[in-house]
């Protein structure tokens, strides 16, 4: 009862990966690491003021 599986061609999913690459991650990266000093510092003042409310 061995099934014979069914092979699909996979012409061109290489080139698939790199649109992918080029057009999504490597911009994704970029936006990540230019925001994520801004994003750091502002969660970092976000925790010093809920901290230091009380003392005020």
């Amino acid at each position: 009862m061995a099934t014979k599986r069914i092979t699909r061609p996979r012409n061109g999913l290489a080139s698939l990966d790199y649109v992918l690459l080029l057009g999504v991650v490597l911009p994704m990266t970029a936006f990540v690491l230019w925001i994520g000093p801004r994003i750091m510092r502002l969660a970092y003042e976000m925790v010093c003021v809920l901290v230091s409310w009380p003392f005020m």
